[in-house]
């Protein structure tokens, strides 16, 4: 009986036992599940705040570009290229800031010398003044071309001053893309001596800038935003003495009042710009922000095209394949 007993004692705890593993176990199974659920809503919000940053970033570059097309083409606006850029930094100036304090606290803004930041400046407000100068003086197709050979001169810059070895593969990627520019630009109607020649400024500048911005980053230590909340307002204090030497100020009354309209849209889009940028490279990387940029230029181009009357030729279409394909390629060799 004792023996029998124990033997029933022993099979019920082995049941018991049973039961309790079998419990956990579907415990568990609930927790993977239900925790699966939540990564699962995690990664789709995740994408989806990722795909508004890329859409944000494509629509106001989109957008900017045309309305500073539309802007310039006033003959008294034209002739406020400084207070035009200082407009655009003082957007971006406060957006940054906003942005920086609560409720959105998107990055933690810090402090920098001053006279440190000069040439820094310097090199931002030029390359937005010849920026808006070469759509003033060019057609939008040949602006948005001539700026896609910015990458192959921040390569040779990089190249020339911080010792930066280039790969052949990454030669023939940026060929393809010097290749493909001449190709489509060889037929850009309505292109001047002055009109190029402030075209070749401005992406020389950028390249510049762009060079100059990651050394400073990495000499600081500090993020995209961080640096640019500290650049936007010195360059507005470093354009107004320059104003009243270089720009006419207009009479308001005779400014039509849908460029007034396309003057204020243009001060947010830029901001929006300014600031998607930081968002995909801080969420993504730099690759994903350069095929955006594909994007964006292909958009540009067709539009402008047609809206220029300009009918695509196979030498035009081989040019943009060209040069985009060397522009990814690009993007995806620096990655590496």
């Amino acid at each position: 009986m004792n023996q029998n007993g124990s033997a029933n004692r022993q099979e019920r705890d082995l049941e018991m036992s049973s039961t309790l593993l079998l419990q956990e176990d579907l415990k568990k199974d609930d927790e993977i599940t239900i925790n699966g659920g939540h990564g699962a809503r995690k990664s789709m919000r995740t994408t989806l705040v990722d795909g508004a940053c890329i859409g944000m970033n494509i629509f106001s570059t989109v957008i900017l570009v045309f309305l500073n097309n539309w802007i310039l083409k006033d003959p008294q606006l034209k002739k406020m290229q400084i207070t035009f850029a200082m407009w655009h930094f003082t957007c971006t100036t406060i957006i940054l800031y906003l942005a920086s304090r609560s409720p959105f606290r998107l990055f933690t803004p810090i402090r920098l010398p001053f006279f440190q930041m000069i040439p820094l400046c310097t090199f931002f407000a030029g390359f937005l003044i010849l920026g808006n100068l070469s759509l003033a003086y060019n057609s939008i197709g040949f602006y948005q071309l001539a700026k896609i050979l910015t990458t192959p001169c921040v390569a040779l810059l990089q190249y020339l001053f911080l010792a930066k070895s280039i790969t052949m593969p990454t030669i023939l990627a940026l060929c393809s893309l010097c290749i493909g520019v001449a190709l489509t630009n060889s037929g850009a109607a309505g292109v001047t001596t002055m009109g190029a020649s402030i075209a070749v400024a401005a992406f020389t500048v950028t390249a510049f800038y762009q060079v100059w911005i990651g050394k400073k980053i990495r000499d600081f230590n500090v993020s995209s935003p961080q640096l640019l909340l500290n650049q936007a307002p010195i360059s507005v204090l470093l354009l107004a003495v320059l104003v009243p030497f270089f720009d006419t100020m207009p009479k308001v009354e005779k400014i039509p009042r849908d460029t007034m309209i396309a003057l204020f849209l243009s001060g947010l889009a830029a901001a929006a710009l300014n600031l998607s940028q930081f968002l995909i490279i801080g969420r993504m990387s730099a690759l994903t922000f350069n095929v955006a940029s594909n994007v964006k230029t292909t958009i540009i181009l067709t539009y402008g095209w047609v809206s220029e009357g300009r009918l695509l030729t196979a030498q035009d279409l081989l040019g943009i394949v060209m040069a985009l394909g060397g522009a990814t390629a690009y993007s995806q060799l620096a990655s590496k």
